[in-house]
């Protein structure tokens, strides 16, 4: 990376032929955005969709901006436009995201046909770029796919804790910058299935305590409702815990938590 010391400006070293350039044109919004996301990797910055306009008739967009992910009011500005208006911005333990970076992309939908062609290029940053062993790290340059979100849903329902879902992903990937997500991420995709399973929870046990009655004939399962027709205890037992109970007398309560649904 190189720094323009006249304009002050980060000027990213990428080849010409992987360089966003005015008139370049692409099948959609999406086909344009992961170019210009592309060039972010190598140019070691993150992008973000920005501003859009839309036909007043139609609603169609007909206009979309691309910009780099440090665009917008830095925290100084914002606090005094905050302060002048007599409000009181709360201030991050954080590094400063926003930087006002005028690097950005435009593109047009071409009146004829589905194209759309950029209309403007700016490639000056005003703030240092990630190296490429750290660019992985960006926001931009991150997503659980779809086979680490399978991966993921495994490992959970091992109760295999996120950090070593983490270094086994690491170990198979061939280091941290290679799997594609941060430990951050996958929490934040299991957070997802926890919440997905919230009030479903009942539903599925009983169906699992169903399908076991119909594979064994010694297995027995109850539960019970409350007067709303929640869901609020169940009893099952097996060849293996009868047994054990004739032997030692013993019986092992648990307290699920399980959130009440309706068994209507």
């Amino acid at each position: 990376m190189e720094e323009n010391i006249n304009d002050q400006l980060y000027i990213p070293q990428v080849a010409d032929d992987r360089k966003p350039k005015t008139g370049m044109k692409f099948a959609s919004i999406d086909d344009a955005f992961s170019f210009y996301n592309q060039y972010a990797r190598e140019a070691g910055f993150s992008a973000r969709l920005s501003n859009s306009k839309r036909m007043k008739m139609t609603n169609e967009v007909v206009w979309k901006q691309f910009v780099c992910f440090k665009a917008g009011q830095t925290d100084e500005a914002r606090s005094q436009k905050r302060t002048q208006s007599g409000s009181q911005m709360k201030t991050r333990a954080r590094g400063e995201v926003r930087t006002d970076c005028k690097a950005k992309i435009s593109i047009i939908k071409q009146q004829t046909g589905p194209e759309w062609s950029v209309s403007i290029f700016m490639e000056g940053h005003n703030h240092g770029l990630s190296t490429p062993s750290n660019v992985y790290l960006l926001r931009s340059h991150r997503s659980v796919s779809v086979v680490k979100r399978v991966l993921t849903q495994q490992f959970s329902e091992a109760n295999i804790p996120t950090c070593q879902q983490m270094r086994l992903l690491e170990i198979e990937s061939g280091g941290p910058e290679s799997v594609g997500c941060t430990e951050r991420d996958i929490m934040n995709f299991e957070k997802e299935l926890r919440d997905e399973q919230k009030g479903i929870d009942a539903e599925t046990l009983i169906e699992f305590f169903t399908s076991e009655k119909e594979k064994y004939s010694t297995f027995f399962f109850d539960y019970e409702t409350d007067s709303d027709n929640k869901f609020r205890r169940c009893f099952w037992t097996n060849y293996i815990s009868r047994r054990a109970y004739s032997v030692f007398g013993d019986v092992v309560c648990l307290i699920p938590h399980i959130t009440p649904i309706s068994m209507e």
